[in-house]
């Protein structure tokens, strides 16, 4: 009898471990799909900021995906490299000055802001998949992509 109560209580224990202790990028998922806050309509850009942008998008698009890829068979190597090559893309410079006359002045300041997040998130990252370490990965693309999530609520108009 003590024996039949063992194996019950072992086959019921990986059922509770998985009831009381949430994932810790669950928070993180949670805000990333969530609607956005907006109290206000998008950002005007330019055409030309526009243009700038769909094709550095286009690109990024395509980098996030080929990194959701990667850590849902948690490939370690192209996780990280996925993150670096992120966070290497998102290098969009700052305008020196206000007066700037190149494309970037034409880009308002907070998008570069976005940008700083989501490459310092890019770096913790490919950190956390350098280390092997799944649930650092997981907390980790959860910023990354609610860094995303964030700057298009502020620049994306609904779709």
């Amino acid at each position: 009898m003590t024996f039949l109560r063992l194996v019950l209580a072992a086959g019921l224990l990986p059922f509770s471990c998985a009831t009381t202790n949430p994932p810790p990028q669950q928070e993180q998922l949670a805000r990333a799909v969530s609607a956005p806050d907006r109290a206000e309509p998008p950002v005007p850009l330019s055409n030309t900021t526009l243009q700038l942008l769909r094709s550095r998008m286009a690109s990024h698009a395509n980098d996030m995906a080929n990194l959701v890829s990667a850590i849902m068979i948690l490939d370690y190597p192209r996780i990280a490299e996925r993150a670096h090559g992120i966070a290497s893309d998102a290098n969009m410079a700052r305008p020196l000055t206000d007066d700037a006359t190149d494309l970037s002045s034409s880009i308002p300041p907070s998008f570069f802001d976005y940008q700083d997040e989501l490459r310092g998130w890019a770096r913790t990252l490919a950190d956390a998949a350098e280390q092997k370490n799944a649930v650092r990965v997981g907390s980790a693309y959860g910023h990354v992509s609610e860094t995303c999530v964030k700057c298009h609520a502020v620049y994306r108009g609904s779709r």
